[in-house]
Parts: C-alpha cells; sequence; structure tokens
C-alpha cells in the first residue's frame, strides 16, 4: 500500500477520534450522573491516546497529521444531537448520542483494519481499535441500562 493511502486513512481516523474526543469532553462535563461522567471521561482519553498515537506514526511516514477533528455531516449531526440534549441535560440522552458517534468512530477503525497496513502501524491501530471498542460497548452498557430504567419507570406510572 502507498505512503499516501495510508497517511490518508490515519488522518481520517485522527479526524474521528478528534471528533469523538471533542463530544465526549462535552458530554462528561454536562452529564449530572457520575458513572456516566467517568465513561465519558475514559472514552475521551481512548480517543484522545488514539489520535496522539496516529499522529506520531503519520509525522513517521514523513507528513503532516491532522490537528483538529472534521467538519464532515456524520461528526457534525452528532455533535449538533449531543448539544441539543445537553440543553436539557437528560444524560440519557447524552449517552445515546455518544454512543452513536462512538459507533461511527470504531466502524472507521474497522474500515482501516480492512486494509493492508505495514506491522507496525496495523499494531498501532489495533491496540488502539480495541480501546475504541471498549469505550463503546461501555456506552452501549450504559444506553441499555439507561433505556431499561426508563421503561421501568414508564410502566411503573403507566
Amino acid at each position: 500500500m502507498k505512503d499516501d493511502t495510508i497517511i490518508a486513512k490515519l488522518n481520517d481516523l485522527i479526524e474521528a477520534s478528534k471528533d469523538g474526543e471533542q463530544e465526549l469532553k462535552r458530554a462528561a462535563e454536562e452529564s449530572r450522573e457520575p458513572e456516566f461522567t467517568r465513561a465519558f471521561t475514559d472514552a475521551e482519553q481512548a480517543n484522545h491516546a488514539a489520535s496522539a498515537a496516529l499522529q506520531d506514526q503519520v509525522r513517521l511516514l514523513g507528513s503532516t497529521a491532522e490537528q483538529d477533528g472534521s467538519l464532515k455531516a456524520a461528526a457534525r449531526r452528532t455533535w449538533t444531537n449531543v448539544k441539543s440534549m445537553m440543553s436539557s441535560r437528560d444524560d440519557s440522552a447524552i449517552v445515546e448520542a455518544c454512543e452513536r458517534g462512538q459507533g461511527e468512530v470504531r466502524g472507521r477503525y474497522a474500515e482501516a483494519l480492512a486494509l493492508e497496513l505495514p506491522a507496525p502501524i496495523r499494531s498501532v491501530v489495533e491496540r488502539h481499535h480495541r480501546a475504541i471498542v471498549d469505550a463503546h460497548y461501555r456506552l452501549l452498557d450504559l444506553r441499555n441500562r439507561s433505556r431499561d430504567g426508563a421503561a421501568r419507570a414508564l410502566r411503573a406510572n403507566g
């Protein structure tokens, strides 16, 4: 695989990780539920570590690494959803939006792993993919428990 293609994919992952990091940081700041705040912070740190490691890989390939998140429609849509939900400070809605956003990040890492990456780069991408997947599973768990709690509350009040 050509270095230009690898660099483009790594920069795509950096953008996705930065988008996730920004979204999760804001969610952690707005959340009122300590367990949610910890999950958002942990996922934010996983995204931050991933983007920093990938930036190093791009520099090792002799190119300029992305420094910011993307302005792509999917990331913007996710951020808009989180921002509007935060106005009501509804932790359930925030975790739903963050889970969707992390799902997108996770998908982009999976796409990268489908490519024939050089072994050292593959190792870095795999390590951070695992961390992103772990954070995503944690958010999925919180989302599901939150939905279950809301459903129980509706049945009790209905």
